[in-house]
C-alpha cells in the first residue's frame, strides 16, 4: 500500500487484493466514472480515490494521488505517483518550466530588454510587471538558464548587431584599428575579446557567457561599437 501526504492528510492506493481483503463486499468503476470521494479502479488494477473531477474548457479531469487526467483521452491511469499531481505531463513546476519549448509573450519582453544590455533582474521586474525585486531575482536567473530563453537572448542580441551593421567582417575590422590605437597590450585584449564573445565569433564561450559580456556593456560602448569609435571603445574600457 502506498500513500501521498497533501497538506497533512495521507491519500492512499491499494493494490485490488488488498482492497478486496479489506472491502470484499465494495463494487469498483473505472476511474473514468468516478466522482469526487469515490474510491475507482486503475488501469492496473489498483484502488484509488477520487480527489477532484472539473470540466476546464472542452476537457473532463480527474484527479488522483495519481495525476491529473482527461477522462476521454487515451491515456491509462497507472498507479505510479507521480512527483506533480496537477498536470497532465506529471512533471513539478520547475521541471515544466525549464523544460518548456515555447517562448510565452511576457518571456518574449524579458529576452529583449536583457539583449539591450538591461540588468535581468531589472528585465524581469519591467517584463512580468512585479515590484518584488528579491522575487524577481530569482526567477530571472532561472529563466537566464533556460535554453528557450538563451536562444531567444542570442537572436535578440544578433537582431540588434545586424542593425548596427557589427558584422563579422566589421568586427575583423575593428580588430585592426584597436590593434592599431590601443596604447597598450591589456586594452587591445580585453577590446578584441569582449567583442569576440559579443559576436559569437568565435565559439570558445557558452552563449551565457557571451549574453552576461553584452549586458554588462554600458550605452557609451555600445554606441562606440556601432560607430566605429575604436579610441572610444578603448577609453570606456579603461573607465569601467
Amino acid at each position: 500500500m502506498n500513500f501521498k501526504e497533501i497538506k497533512g492528510v495521507k491519500h492512499f492506493i491499494y493494490s485490488l487484493t488488498e482492497w478486496e481483503a479489506k472491502y470484499p463486499d465494495s463494487k469498483i468503476e473505472s476511474w473514468r466514472v468516478g466522482q469526487e470521494g469515490n474510491w475507482v479502479l486503475t488501469d492496473d488494477n489498483h484502488v484509488v480515490q477520487v480527489l477532484k473531477t472539473a470540466r476546464y474548457g472542452d476537457v473532463d479531469i480527474v484527479r488522483c494521488i495519481t495525476g491529473t487526467y482527461d477522462i476521454n483521452g487515451s491515456k491509462l491511469m497507472t498507479s505510479d505517483i507521480p512527483e506533480n499531481i496537477y498536470s497532465f505531463s506529471k512533471q513539478s513546476v520547475y521541471k515544466s518550466f525549464r523544460n518548456r519549448k515555447n517562448i510565452n509573450s511576457k518571456e518574449f519582453l524579458f529576452a529583449q530588454y536583457v539583449a539591450r544590455g538591461i540588468d535581468v533582474t531589472k528585465s524581469y521586474l519591467k517584463a512580468f510587471d512585479t515590484k518584488k525585486e528579491h522575487y524577481a531575482k530569482k526567477r530571472a536567473y532561472e529563466l537566464i538558464k533556460s535554453e528557450r530563453i538563451r536562444k531567444m537572448v542570442s537572436k535578440e542580441i544578433k537582431d540588434i548587431l545586424d542593425s548596427e551593421g557589427v558584422t563579422p567582417n566589421y568586427i575583423i575590422q575593428v580588430f585592426k584599428q584597436v590593434t592599431d590605437l590601443a596604447d597598450r597590450d591589456g586594452d587591445r585584449l580585453r577590446a578584441l575579446e569582449s567583442l569576440a564573445k559579443i559576436s559569437g565569433l568565435f565559439e570558445t564561450e557558452s552563449k551565457s557567457e557571451q549574453l552576461t559580456v553584452f549586458a554588462g556593456f554600458t550605452d557609451e560602448q555600445l554606441k562606440a561599437i556601432s560607430n566605429g569609435q575604436s579610441k572610444k571603445l578603448i577609453n570606456a574600457s579603461k573607465e569601467s
